[in-house]
């Protein structure tokens, strides 16, 4: 079971994010389990089929997690944007691939699951506990909130598990900030009708309000966003009417739904995401196709120069920007910057946890 202020943040495991994980102080890594979503296979949109085989989109999964994990208790890993129908070449399940890539490193993995998975993707989880005897995850989602006995009793079913070696991640996705107050009152609700409460390995709430893009915020600008999934589980884990206090989880700087624009069509503009006391800052530039990377080095020094800055030695991403500010690195590229504020995000969570007071 985990500690009360221990972190649960939802990866991408796209190159940045794996950066970001591998750059952690060893102090900050040790409070935090990471769950890992395997992204979808990018989309070649001039030729109308997939970038990569299933088999050379997984390849290296083992190597990287190795040395972006570098830590001794297991991580989440969900797959449930690859297609249900994938097979490797030698026919076996990605989940299979997966789990022995891990266990040749010495790394343990906990599976992900949910009631929209298929019977193949349950029986590798149960497969998985049977030779790894870490149990699985259970992610309930919105369309499982309706009918939330019967779907967490058919998994339990399916997966021949009790509660108690079951992670249950109650996942909201995406809050608008102005639903704050009734989303607040609708979650604390859900967690205390939860079936089996006292029973799991861990409740944690996820969810973000980090937006889909950020075509809303202008150019040249300094923006901020609530980060509403903080102040909801900050304001539950304080009541005294919730029978159970979940652990936090959110999607970092990103939003949940995977990108899946044709690239050659999106105007991209340079921009740092920076995690801040109840929001997300958002310094944005102009768009990099037509007014190049080299603005980050401005784009960098108004993040150092902003009050809410956290200095060059509070995380391996507060040090990249602070040195591309000073002109002595980068300027860097779209995963470069997802690394330095993913990093910076997980660590600024992390201290906060640590520095909270809970009932």
């Amino acid at each position: 079971m985990f500690e009360k202020k221990h972190y649960v943040p939802v990866l991408k495991w796209k190159q940045g994010e794996q950066k970001a994980l591998e750059c952690l102080s060893k102090n900050i890594r040790e409070r935090l389990t990471p769950l890992i979503e395997i992204p979808p296979i990018d989309w070649d949109f001039e030729n109308e089929l997939p970038k990569k085989s299933i088999d050379e989109h997984l390849s290296n999964f083992g190597d990287t997690l190795q040395r972006s994990w570098q830590q001794s208790h297991p991580v989440f890993v969900d797959l449930i944007y690859l297609d249900s129908s994938d097979r490797l070449a030698n026919n076996i399940h990605p989940m299979e691939f997966i789990l022995k890539q891990a266990r040749d490193k010495g790394i343990g993995i906990i599976p992900v699951t949910g009631s929209d998975r298929d019977s193949a993707y349950q029986s590798e989880v149960v497969s998985a506990n049977k030779i790894d005897r870490l149990g699985a995850c259970i992610r309930i989602q919105e369309h499982d909130f309706d009918a939330l006995q019967q779907n967490i009793d058919k998994l339990l079913v399916t997966l021949q598990m009790n509660p108690s070696v079951i992670d249950l991640v109650i996942d909201y996705g995406y809050v608008n900030p102005t639903e704050k107050i009734r989303t607040g009152i609708f979650l604390t609700g859900l967690i205390n009708s939860l079936p089996y409460l006292s029973e799991w390995r861990n409740v944690i709430l996820c969810g973000t309000s980090f937006p889909k893009n950020l075509s809303d915020v202008s150019a040249d600008s300094v923006e901020q966003l609530d980060r509403t999934e903080w102040t909801i589980w900050n304001s539950i884990a304080q009541k005294g009417s919730i029978t159970r206090t979940p652990i936090f989880s959110d999607y970092g700087i990103s939003n949940p739904e995977p990108f899946e624009g044709d690239p050659r069509f999106i105007k991209m503009s340079a921009n740092i995401r920076y995690t801040a006391n109840n929001k997300f800052i958002i310094f944005k530039g102009k768009v990099t196709r037509k007014f190049g990377g080299a603005q980050y080095h401005q784009i960098a020094s108004n993040v150092v120069a902003h009050p809410e800055y956290s200095g060059s030695t509070f995380s391996n991403g507060d040090n990249y920007i602070y040195d591309v500010a000073n002109n002595k690195d980068g300027p860097g590229n779209a995963t470069n910057w997802r690394k330095a504020g993913t990093n910076h995000h997980i660590t600024y969570v992390a201290t906060e946890l640590s520095n909270l007071t809970l009932p």
